[in-house]
């Protein structure tokens, strides 16, 4: 098995043969640039490999093209290009360093009534010779039941991880951590204030991570980072499709997933000062596939009709059994699944919604590789979800990026008609920011801004002529516009959107356009009040390009609201209060799923989407 080192810092990992070197840095911890998602575009992944002598795979052409000039003579290469062969050394330079960010993931500090699942009790023991004489265990036990705790239960293992304490025979003072106010989790000697969670929100690309003081109800800190998966395909079918293949391959996406969070989870407790095994509760929350591949269990059935979860009643597993690197007896819940593509993210997302919401006719729209959409009608709620694609995370996209610096997220034309980009700025670097190439809101505003100025027509074609931007590709397979010129890019190469992309926005938004459409016959709403974007993607939309084209049907834009992480927001109420863990189980048991599946007119209605346009004459709504 081929062992690779990366320098600086000597982090070594062991790799199957044929090992992409992005995976094996992954895995071994090394936070490498990879604006593309891995996927051969963008080129900030670069690293070099000492005389690696037939120890990485040869470069092939589409590799050199993104190399510097010479690059391959001085052994450059890209880490989501180059496989491994044999054991190799490999520097990381700087400039190729993933930098920390803050997250683009926005969240709501509101604050949740306290009522965690985990509660602390210390408690003063009788001694060992006091009569009747009794096993510590029975002394722990009596002093519990008489500080109010009824029948306690104390776990043989936890009894022995105390036993390892020094002196822990004499203890005549202990700190109970007791899970739903029953079950001891962790004991200790003497008096221990203090009691944390960790609320993690799984997304198709991206991680968020928060640590929460569960006593005074503060979140103490909070992570992103990519989702290590995505080097096995950007959406969950192809994961799964990999998962297929060879099931091996279901414990390495679980491990990727664990060992990234272990990773946000460490420098959380650092930055706040305490040990990652003081966190005693946990709430995981994700589409299905991620919860599956979290719980390790294959995800292959959501893959194929009928689409249904292996387990849909969430879970509640103690955190060692996933290997998550908090206290080991902490449980880790995992909210419920609606149905195959709507998991315990869909359900976290409604919790945060008030009771407003379930009056009138209100939309939750979740939009990212794939499309969650919640419908809440006269109190009644009902749930579909789109095949969107990843075109909304910059995948799929001829200059497709992640949103991270350097990506394009807005585009307009100014009065004298000439294109202009707003790019995302590294926070931490002074002066311009270059384009590197385009995010999913930038795709979308592109498309909007360029259809409003008639060089996109309603039905998606490129117009040769209307724009001196617009000019036939090199492969000659159709149009592109030039968005920003080589010389103005960090790649050196143009960006353009091409009429290939412009299809894939078609087609994306034709699927939720579709979906959302079917779900107001089925419960007979001919108009919405409000419409609610949730989710990373969704909250760096312009509600107006969305309605240009179509996305959602026309409602003033003043009724389009978006409402941060709304995932990750939902998993901290469940965190900070067990009562949101109950009232998820009722929401999932309660809300009426559309399969479009199981529509015939789903494809007409699909074709007719694609149009970018708003759709039928928009009403004048009061919000």
């Amino acid at each position: 098995m081929p062992r690779v080192l990366f320098q600086p810092g000597l982090r070594t990992v062991d790799v199957e043969r044929g090992e992409r070197l992005l995976v094996a840095a992954w895995r071994a911890g090394v936070a490498l640039k990879s604006v593309c998602g891995g996927r051969g575009k963008c080129g900030t992944c670069l690293v070099e490999a000492a005389d690696d002598d037939g120890a990485l795979s040869a470069p092939q052409d589409d590799e050199c093209a993104l190399l510097p000039e010479g690059g391959h003579a001085s052994q450059l290469r890209l880490a989501c290009m180059a496989h491994v062969l044999h054991d190799v050394s490999v520097s990381v330079p700087p400039e190729s360093e993933a930098i920390r960010s803050p997250p683009r993931k926005p969240y709501s500090v509101t604050r949740v009534p306290s009522a965690p699942a985990v509660s602390s009790l210390t408690v003063d023991l009788a001694g060992a010779y006091d009569p009747p004489r009794r096993p510590l265990a029975a002394r722990i036990e009596q002093a519990l039941s008489g500080a109010g705790t009824r029948q306690p239960h104390l776990p043989t293992q936890v009894l022995a991880d105390f036993s390892r304490e020094p002196h822990f025979d004499a203890a005549r003072r202990v700190t109970a951590t007791l899970f739903e106010g029953r079950e001891v989790i962790r004991l200790r000697g003497g008096a221990h204030p203090g009691l944390y969670g960790l609320a993690v929100d799984i997304g198709t690309t991206s991680l968020v991570a928060f640590l929460c003081d569960l006593e005074a109800g503060n979140i103490l800190g909070v992570r992103t980072a990519a989702n290590p998966q995505a080097a096995y395909g950007e959406d969950v079918i192809s994961r799964m499709t990999h998962i297929q293949r060879d099931c091996a391959l279901l414990g390495v996406l679980q491990k990727l997933v664990v060992d990234e969070i272990n990773r946000l989870t460490t420098e959380l407790a650092q930055e706040a000062g305490i040990d990652a095994h003081d966190i005693v509760d946990a709430v995981v929350v994700g589409n299905p596939t991620m919860q599956h591949v979290l719980l390790g269990i294959n995800p292959e059935p959501l893959g194929r009709g009928p689409y249904l979860p292996v387990v849909s009643d969430g879970a509640q597993v103690r955190a060692a059994e996933i290997g998550l690197a908090i206290l080991r007896h902490a449980r880790v819940c995992l909210l419920p699944m609606v149905a195959g593509y709507i998991g315990g993210d869909t359900l976290a997302a409604v919790l945060t919604r008030d009771r407003d919401f379930y009056r009138g006719r209100n939309l939750l729209v979740d939009v990212g590789t794939n499309g969650e959409v919640v419908l809440a009608h006269d109190g009644r709620l009902a749930a579909t979800s789109c095949a969107t694609g990843p075109v909304y995370e910059g995948a799929h996209i001829r200059c497709g990026v992640r949103a991270s610096p350097g990506a394009i997220e807005r585009v307009w034309l100014d009065p004298t008609g000439e294109i202009r980009c707003g790019v995302i700025r590294d926070p931490g670097k002074r002066g311009g920011q270059l384009a590197v190439g385009l995010c999913g809101s930038g795709v979308i505003s592109a498309v909007a801004a360029l259809a409003n100025a008639g060089i996109i027509g309603c039905d998606g074609r490129m117009r040769l002529g209307s724009h001196p931007g617009v000019r036939p590709e090199a492969s000659g397979r159709g149009s592109e516009v030039l968005l920003v010129p080589a010389a103005r890019t960090m790649t050196g190469r143009d960006i353009v959107l091409t009429q290939g992309d412009v299809r894939s926005v078609q087609l994306g938004k034709a699927a939720l356009r579709a979906g959302i459409e079917l779900l107001l016959q089925e419960s007979g709403v001919e108009r919405l009040d409000r419409i609610y974007l949730a989710g990373t993607f969704g909250n760096h939309l312009d509600p107006n390009d969305i309605l240009a084209i179509g996305m959602v049907p026309p409602v003033p834009v003043a009724c389009i609201h978006t409402i941060g992480n709304a995932a990750g927001d939902g998993a901290r109420m469940a965190l900070f209060n067990r009562h949101h863990r109950r009232r998820a189980a009722r929401l999932a048991h309660e809300m009426r799923v559309l399969e479009l599946t199981a529509r015939p007119d789903f494809q007409d209605l699909f074709v007719a989407c694609t149009a970018l346009a708003p759709g039928p004459v928009a009403q004048e709504l009061a919000c």
